[in-house]
């Protein structure tokens, strides 16, 4: 029997800054590798089409996305459909949306306790995110690494590379 893809959980501001960063392209994803110029893009890019984990979010990240892009004049309807989106990319990776109970809270960041109540739902191996405060305790509870996107790409590219 084979084990279960480890469980990967992206933070809002990855989800955000995929779409509003710096040269997004949304809603095309560029196949990485080559990584692009936009590692939040990336990181969707290879949930999309990732054999190596499957990708988990919860009710909060997707409510805080709609209320994130509606703040940026977003219209509703481009707001529904890329949250649809996000969670069509979770179900294809084998991930789940879940409402997590409470557990973490290690950051003074009610938000950033959220994430890892998250991880800890889903016994998630890893986390994604550009939030200092969390990529500091990294690797939290000695099992659960918090990278940047842009060394969580650089790292699934060498995984390819090396056939792993």
């Amino acid at each position: 029997m084979t084990e279960p893809r480890p469980a990967v959980v992206y933070d809002i501001n990855v989800f955000i800054n995929a779409v509003v960063g710096a040269d997004s392209e949304w809603p095309y994803l560029a196949q990485v590798p080559p990584a692009s110029s936009n590692a939040d893009a990336d990181c969707l890019s290879i949930a999309f089409d990732s054999e190596e984990f499957r990708l988990f979010t919860s009710l909060h990240i997707l409510e805080n996305v709609v209320r994130v892009l509606r703040g940026l004049g977003w219209s509703h309807a481009t707001v529904e459909e890329y949250v649809e989106a996000l969670t069509e990319l979770v179900e294809t990776s084998g991930g789940v949306i879940l409402d997590p109970e409470r557990q973490a809270f290690d950051v003074p960041d009610f938000e950033d306790n959220l994430i890892l109540d998250l991880a800890i739902a889903c016994d998630a191996t890893l986390v994604v995110s550009d939030d200092a405060d969390l990529t500091a305790l990294s690797p939290w509870h000695q099992r659960i690494a918090i990278l940047r996107p842009r060394d969580f790409v650089h790292r699934i590219v060498q995984q390819r590379r090396s056939g792993r």
